[in-house]
C-alpha cells in the first residue's frame, strides 16, 4: 500500500505538471499576434502528423517511426523499463510526461522513488527530439535503412543519410549495428529543488544549417557537451529548439530592424543561445551591423571559438547563414533575460558627429582636401 500512495502521489505530480512546463516550453506562448511558428502536430489516439514531423507514439512514451520530410529516421526508439504516461500536444510541440512502473530506483531524494520521463518532440526545420530520464535507463534508438552512423564521440553519434543530424547524449553509447544503445543515469540533475540521478540525449537535424562547416562542426561539438540551451529562429515565422532541457525561449517584441528575445532556465550554468534572424525580415543587408543587448547592456562582439568557450562575460559573435544570420550569444548565468538584436546602418555614429573635437577633425581634412584640388587646377 506503501508503494501504491507513493507512484499516486508521483503521477499527480507528474501530470499536474503538464500544463505548466506545456507552456513554458511552447515557443507560442508570450509571442506577438503576427508572428507564428513554422509546424503544428496533429494528434490522434498515438499518431502524430507534422508538417516537418511525423510518428508514432505509446503511452511507455515508446516512438515508432519517426520521419522527417517523409524519410524515417528511427525505425524506433525504446526503452529497458517500463513507465505509463501521457501525451500532451501543444502547437508545434508534443509532450510525453510518464513515471516508472518499477519503485525501486535509487535518488538522492529519499521521497522520490520512482523514475519520470520526459519527451518534447518540435515540429520545426531542425526535428529536434529530446528525450529525459530522472532516474536509470537505457534508450535504443532503431536507425533506419539508408541512414548510416557517420562518427561517434564521447558525447555525440552523427548520422548521414537523407537526413544529416546528430544524437548528443549526456550518458554512455554503444552501437550494435543499426541500433544504437544510450545508458542515462550516472549522473546528476535538477528538478526544482531536489537532485536525482538523471540524462538526456537530444536529437537534432543539422542539414538545415548553411553555415561554414567549421563553425558547424564547432556547435555540434558544444551540444554534445551540453554548452548550447536552444536555438530560436525569427521572421515571419518563429521556430524554437530547446537542446537543453528546462531551457525556455520565446519572442518578446519584433519590428522592423529589431528583436527582443525572453530566455529563461532552470539550469543556472552558462550557456550559448543561438539566435537565427531573416535578413530581410530585420532589414539587413552589408551595409548594417548588428548590435546585442542583454538586459539593456551592450556586450562585446568576438569569434565563435569564444563565445563557445564561455567565461564569466556575455558576448556574441554573427555567422552566415544563407538567407539568415546566426547570433551566437553567451549567457554567462541564467535566470530570467533579455536578448535585444537590433540592425543598424554603417554610418558616422550620432556621438562622433556631436563631438566638437571629431567635427574639427572632420572639417579640417575637408579644408586640405578642398585645398589641394585648387592647386592641382591652377598647375593645369
Amino acid at each position: 500500500m506503501k508503494k501504491i500512495g507513493i507512484l499516486i502521489i508521483s503521477a499527480i505530480v507528474v501530470f499536474g505538471m503538464i500544463p505548466a512546463l506545456a507552456s513554458a516550453e511552447s515557443h507560442e506562448n508570450g509571442m506577438n499576434s503576427h508572428l507564428r511558428p513554422w509546424g503544428h502536430f496533429n494528434y490522434t489516439s498515438g499518431n502524430v502528423q507534422g508538417k516537418f514531423v511525423s510518428f508514432k507514439i505509446n503511452n511507455n512514451g515508446e516512438i515508432q517511426n519517426f520521419e522527417i520530410k517523409n524519410n524515417t529516421v528511427f525505425k524506433s526508439i525504446t526503452y529497458e523499463n517500463e513507465t505509463f504516461g501521457k501525451v500532451r500536444v501543444r502547437g508545434a510541440n508534443l509532450f510525453y510526461f510518464g513515471i516508472g512502473t518499477n519503485m525501486n530506483w535509487s535518488h538522492i531524494n529519499p521521497n522520490m522513488k520512482a523514475m519520470w520521463r520526459f519527451v518534447h518532440a518540435h515540429d520545426g526545420p531542425a526535428a529536434a527530439l529530446h528525450v529525459v530520464i530522472y532516474g536509470k535507463d537505457t534508450v535504443k534508438l532503431n536507425i533506419a535503412d539508408g541512414e548510416n552512423i557517420t562518427h561517434i564521440s564521447n558525447h555525440t553519434i552523427r548520422i548521414g543519410g537523407k537526413i544529416r543530424g546528430i544524437i548528443a547524449f549526456s550518458g554512455s553509447a554503444s552501437v550494435n549495428g543499426n541500433t544504437v544503445s544510450i545508458k542515462l543515469g550516472a549522473k546528476f540533475i535538477k528538478i526544482g529543488n531536489h537532485t536525482y540521478h538523471g540524462g538526456s540525449l537530444v536529437f537534432v537535424r543539422t542539414g538545415a544549417w548553411h553555415m561554414p562547416k567549421r563553425v558547424a562542426e564547432r556547435i555540434i561539438h558544444a551540444i554534445g557537451e551540453g554548452k548550447v540551451a536552444g536555438e530560436i529562429t525569427v521572421g515571419k515565422h518563429v521556430d524554437f529548439e530547446n537542446y537543453t532541457y528546462g531551457f525556455h525561449a520565446n519572442v518578446g517584441t519584433m519590428k522592423h530592424n529589431y528583436v527582443s528575445i525572453d530566455v529563461d532556465s532552470e539550469n543556472h550554468e552558462g550557456k550559448v543561445v543561438l539566435i537565427n534572424i531573416n535578413k530581410t525580415d530585420m532589414q539587413y543587408d552589408s551595409s548594417h551591423h548588428l548590435t546585442v543587448k542583454i538586459d539593456g547592456k551592450e556586450i562585446k562582439e568576438t569569434n565563435d571559438e569564444d563565445v563557445l568557450a564561455g567565461g564569466t562575460q556575455g558576448k556574441y559573435t554573427v555567422v552566415d547563414n544563407g538567407d539568415y544570420l546566426t547570433v551566437l550569444v553567451y549567457m554567462p548565468h541564467f535566470s530570467e533575460h533579455s536578448i535585444d538584436v537590433e540592425s543598424q546602418p554603417n554610418n558616422v555614429p550620432a556621438e562622433i558627429m556631436g563631438n566638437p573635437m571629431y567635427m574639427g577633425a572632420i572639417i579640417a581634412i575637408i579644408v586640405v582636401a578642398i585645398v589641394i584640388v585648387v592647386a592641382l587646377k591652377k598647375k593645369r
